[in-house]
């Protein structure tokens, strides 16, 4: 009778120079450690040195609703680059609830949190990406929570404790170099 109708497909963001050009690709919430794809997530990764030190600390950054992942690194947010994120591959991840976005939608959010940080310098300790990431949760209002661009710090506390790890391998890197640091300060502590 008639011909079947496709359903359109949901679009990834590719970043090209801060914009975001839709491509197709199935969708799927699933997280796809292969292909660096972390829907709905806050990612991690550790920052050489730093972690090693404060196993806490690291490099963090969001996933669209298609999964791209999108850092900021200073002047501005991208989408990470191909195999990770600029520290290195994603080792932790916490997904987030989609239906816990309280204004706008979770794509939106990000958008206007990019928007945000166009041309806003790295600050260490104030600017950063955990500010980034803070600020694509408040605009979105998660849990129906007004203030997350103050709790930034609390998003280190929350992927330490309730992050996934990715691969065994990825978990080694992280852990190896933060058990020899604590060894080394342990043996010169009691020197």
């Amino acid at each position: 009778i008639g011909a079947a109708t496709q359903a359109p497909h949901p679009v990834v963001m590719d970043d090209v120079e801060g914009a975001f050009e839709e491509t197709p690709r199935d969708h799927r919430d699933e997280v796809d450690v292969e292909e660096d794809l972390y829907p709905y997530c806050i990612v991690w990764t550790p920052i050489p040195g730093c972690t090693w030190c404060f196993p806490f600390i690291g490099h963090m950054c969001i996933g669209t609703a298609d999964g791209q992942v999108m850092e900021f690194m200073g002047f501005g947010a991208t989408k990470a680059p191909k195999g990770g994120l600029s520290f290195g591959p994603v080792c932790r991840y916490v997904q987030l609830r989609k239906d816990r976005v309280r204004r706008g939608t979770w794509n939106e959010a990000i958008h206007k949190a990019m928007a945000q940080a166009t041309g806003r310098p790295h600050g260490g300790c104030i600017s950063n990406c955990h500010s980034f990431v803070a600020d694509c949760l408040h605009e979105m209002r998660y849990c129906g929570i007004p203030c997350w661009n103050w709790l930034s710090y609390l998003l280190a506390v929350w992927v330490f404790i309730c992050g996934h790890f990715t691969t065994c391998p990825r978990t080694t890197v992280y852990l190896v170099p933060v058990v020899i640091a604590f060894a080394v300060i342990l043996i010169f502590s009691h020197m």
